[in-house]
């Protein structure tokens, strides 16, 4: 009996030892994985040249120094500061008398002596790691051994995890700056431009539209007619805004989102094309939601109200005909570091898009002669539509995969 549980004792001490020497390995190898560290500090600072001296000792780490003096990085550099402060990391010492040092310096300043050098340690593309004001070699080894479960974060002799995704990747972006996320103002806007009017014309949106301002026409006369397209197009409009603002805040926690956009785009973009090139026009949209459009149109004619309420049922149900470029555009504003931006451009992207309904109720509106072409227009070229929207999506996103 005793034997046997020697024996035993004997098996589990060895299995234990196999177990950590299989973690310290594994820990080890990843360790030695290549990554990129991002520094933040004064160039002739004693902890900044001992921070260069480190990291140029590990020959599988990439060094990108930022200047504090520079004002772009400068303004990273706070933004960085702050959030972690927001987040309950202390960034200056508690027994630091910060009235007294506000009498001689401004906050920025007081932020830069005690926060920088600020370091982040990225692996495989992912923030692994930050440090504050930290030049020890031994806390510096723990940065560069970080895993990726969470972002550990070294300030005033503490240690920080970050688990939440959304805090982790809002830091990588302003590790990394929109220069180092592929985001080229004139490049993006023409981008969010190109991608708005694939959306634009959407063949499904114009086939309601169409159908419901001639009815309107018809039975109503041209100043009612106006107010319901009017309508209609204001609830596309707030609608598509409404679902975007929802699009931007959810895409935001994806990494890369605009790579992984423009893929499924790309799909889509094919997909679309391939649509356009048979002989008749059919519409992605499913029939039980189609029954349920055209079932309203006879009512939404009447009175602004109901029209307003079909643009609003329109704006959800005809996602299948154009969520390809939308979701794409989405993307890349949620990728913007700048919310304002981001509403802005997201402006201007419903604005375009709505832009096509708003020229055909003028030119139905001004003469009869445009509205019998704009029917002949929806009887036959409804699939030529669907072709151009899905080859200006293939475009972008090629464009967005390339560059």
């Amino acid at each position: 009996m005793k034997t046997e549980l020697d024996e035993s004792l004997a098996l589990s001490s060895l299995l234990l030892s196999l177990l950590v020497l299989l973690n310290d390995v594994s820990v080890s190898i990843y360790a030695e994985q290549p990554g990129e560290v991002y520094v933040y500090g004064f160039p002739e600072s004693p902890s900044s040249e001992t921070l260069l001296r480190y990291f140029d000792s590990k020959s599988n780490w990439q060094t990108i120094f930022y200047k504090l003096e520079d004002s772009s990085s400068s303004e990273r550099f706070l933004k960085i500061v702050e959030m972690l402060r927001a987040l309950g990391i202390e960034v200056t010492p508690p027994e630091s008398c910060t009235s007294c040092e506000l009498l001689h310096l401004t906050w920025k300043d007081i932020l830069k002596g005690h926060a920088s050098p600020l370091v982040g340690f990225f692996r495989n593309g992912r923030l692994t790691a930050i440090t504050l004001g930290i030049a020890k070699l031994e806390i510096l080894d723990r940065a560069l051994k970080a895993g990726d479960d969470d972002v550990k974060v070294f300030a005033l002799g503490k240690e920080y995890s970050l688990r939440d995704e959304s805090v982790r990747v809002s830091l990588e972006r302003l590790f990394l700056g929109e220069a180092e996320t592929g985001i080229h103002a004139p490049s993006f806007v023409s981008s969010i431009v190109l991608l708005a009017l694939a959306d634009s014309v959407n063949p499904c949106t114009f086939a309601v539209f169409t159908a419901l301002l001639f009815m309107a026409l018809h039975a109503l006369g041209k100043t009612k007619a106006a107010l319901t397209g009017f309508s209609f197009i204001l609830a596309i409009f707030v609608c598509y805004y409404i679902l975007g603002l929802g699009f931007i805040h959810l895409l935001a926690a994806i990494p890369y989102v605009e790579k992984v956009v423009a893929s499924v785009g790309l799909a889509a973009g094919a997909f679309t094309i391939a649509r356009g090139l048979k002989p008749k026009f059919r519409s992605p949209v499913p029939k039980a939601l189609r029954r349920l459009i055209e079932a309203q149109i006879n009512k939404s004619y009447i009175s602004p109200v109901a029209s307003f309420a079909l643009g609003v049922a329109a704006s959800f149900t005809l996602l299948p005909c154009s969520s390809g470029p939308y979701v794409v555009g989405i993307g890349l504003l949620s990728a913007l570091n700048d919310p304002i931006q981001a509403y802005l451009l997201l402006t201007l992207y419903n604005t375009i898009f709505v832009a096509p309904l708003i020229a055909i109720l003028f030119a139905v509106l001004s003469s009869a002669a445009y509205t019998r072409k704009i029917k002949a227009f929806r009887g036959a070229k409804l699939g030529v539509m669907e072709l151009i929207s899905g080859l200006l999506l293939v475009i972008v996103c090629l464009y967005l995969l390339l560059s």
